[in-house]
C-alpha cells in the first residue's frame, strides 16, 4: 500500500512539474511496448540483435529520464518560464532523436555511427547536437533546483544529481560519438553481449560508462532520501568513480562482465 502511494505521489509530482514530459514519457512507453512486440513479425537483425532493440532501449531511457526530470521540476517553487522552456527543448530534442532511430531501424540500418552517406552523416551530427541539448537542459533545470537547495535536502541532492549526470553524460557521450563504434576489442556484435543491455562480454564497451554517468540523475535524488548531505556527496563521488573506472576498463578492452 505504501509502495503504491509512493508511486502515485511520484506521478502526481511529475504531472505538476511538467505535463509535457509526463505525456511524452507515456507515449515513449507505448512505443517501447510496440518495439518489443515487433520482432515477432519482423525477424531482421542489426549488429546481431533485433533491429528494434535500439529504439526500444532508447525509448526506455527517455521514459526514465522524462519522469525523473518532470518530478524534479515539481521541486522548483515558482513556475519559471526558463525551466518550462528548457523542458520543451528537451522533449523536442528527444523526439527528434527517437524518430530518426525508429526510421533507421525500420530500414534495418544503424542510426549511430552511420556516416555512409552525406545525409546519414548530417543526421548523425544533428543527433549529437540533440544529445547536447538534452544534457544542457537537464543541467539548467538542475541548477534552478539547486538554487533552492536551502529548502530541503532533496532539492540539494536533485540539483547536484541533474548537473552531475548532465556533465558525466556529456563527457562520456562526447568521447563515444567521436569513435568509429562503441566496441573496443572483442566481438564486434551485440549477439554475444550482456543480457538486455548487450554490453560486450568479450571486450571493452564505451556504453557502460556513458550509462553510469547519465544515471547520476536518478541515483543522487535516491541518495537524498537519506536526508544527509554527506551521503549525497558520497553518492556523487561513487558515481563519478564508477564512471571513471568503467571508462578506463573500456579503453583497455576489458568488459564489465566477461563471458
Amino acid at each position: 500500500m505504501n509502495q503504491n502511494l509512493a508511486i502515485t505521489n511520484f506521478l502526481n509530482a511529475a504531472r505538476n512539474g511538467s505535463p509535457l514530459l509526463l505525456w511524452s514519457a507515456l507515449a515513449m512507453a507505448i512505443g517501447l511496448v510496440i518495439c518489443m512486440l515487433l520482432p515477432a513479425v519482423d525477424p531482421r537483425e542489426f549488429a546481431g540483435v533485433s533491429t528494434w532493440e535500439k529504439p526500444a532501449k532508447f525509448m526506455l531511457s527517455f521514459v526514465v529520464h522524462f519522469l525523473t526530470v518532470a518530478w524534479g521540476m515539481s521541486l522548483v517553487k515558482v513556475n519559471e518560464r526558463g525551466v518550462k522552456t528548457a523542458s520543451i527543448i528537451m522533449a523536442a530534442a528527444a523526439w527528434f532523436e527517437i524518430v530518426y532511430i525508429v526510421f533507421r531501424a525500420s530500414r534495418g540500418e544503424g542510426s549511430h555511427f552511420n556516416t555512409d552517406t552525406v545525409i546519414s552523416g548530417v543526421m548523425y551530427g544533428l543527433m549529437g547536437m540533440g544529445a547536447l541539448l538534452l544534457t544542457a537542459t537537464t543541467a539548467f533545470i538542475g541548477w534552478r533546483i539547486f538554487q533552492q537547495r536551502n529548502e530541503s535536502i532533496m532539492r540539494y541532492a536533485t540539483g547536484i544529481g541533474f548537473m552531475l549526470g548532465a556533465l558525466l553524460g556529456t563527457i562520456g557521450g562526447g568521447h563515444l560519438s567521436s569513435q568509429p563504434s562503441h566496441w573496443i576489442g572483442g566481438d564486434m556484435t551485440d549477439a554475444t553481449g550482456l543480457f538486455f543491455f548487450h554490453w560486450s562480454t568479450t571486450g571493452g564497451d564505451l556504453r557502460v560508462s556513458h550509462f553510469v554517468g547519465l544515471h547520476a540523475v536518478q541515483f543522487l535524488p535516491l541518495a537524498g532520501l537519506s536526508n544527509s548531505k554527506g551521503v549525497v556527496w558520497g553518492a556523487a563521488a561513487g558515481v563519478t568513480l564508477a564512471m571513471a573506472a568503467t571508462f578506463a576498463m573500456a579503453l583497455m578492452g576489458v568488459p564489465l562482465f566477461r563471458a
